[in-house]
């Protein structure tokens, strides 16, 4: 009878203390239509819980959002707009690099050379040019990185020094 009167008593008490839902999501469901009037074409989307339809509103830089469902971040294909973008051979190398930029520079070339724990071991500045030769005789055989900047663009490259 302990035991029972024990275990009722457990069973209390976890429900005294056990947790409540404070909010809850159904899902991101619901519906979507586009719909044509003499104003315009209107995409509506209605989420699950929702009374009201979701939009947007745009006014100079402003923007008013309504809605459980939220606008999609964009997403920027083809890279990263500040990377210069470059070719380095060969790699791994012996005396030194070539490095071909596939835009036009306008602004002077940084090039610093870093080791694997990130101490500079060699740093130049060199003139705008679509391809540069960069020797690197003195380095000895392991890992690097090449950090390449022409105004606001940079780009990082590991090279190895065979």
């Amino acid at each position: 009878m302990k035991i029972v009167m024990i275990w009722l008593f457990l069973i209390f008490l976890q429900g005294i203390h056990s947790q409540e839902l404070k909010r809850q999501m159904l899902a991101s469901a619901g519906s979507s239509q586009l719909v044509s009037s003499q104003a315009g074409t209107y995409f509506i989307q209605q989420s699950v819980g929702q009374h009201s339809v979701i939009g947007s509103y745009r006014a100079a830089n402003n923007e008013l959002r309504q809605g459980f469902v939220q606008v999609l971040p964009a997403i920027v294909l083809g890279g990263d707009p500040n990377e210069l973008e470059v070719v380095v051979y060969p790699n791994p190398f012996t005396n030194g690099v070539v490095v071909n930029f596939e835009q036009g520079l306008e602004d002077e070339i940084s090039v610093s050379i870093f080791d694997m724990s990130g101490r500079l071991v060699q740093s130049n500045a060199y003139e705008a040019t679509n391809q540069l030769t960069i020797p690197l005789l003195g380095l000895a055989q392991g890992a690097y990185f090449l950090k390449l900047g022409s105004g606001q663009q940079q780009t990082v490259k590991q090279l190895l020094k065979r």
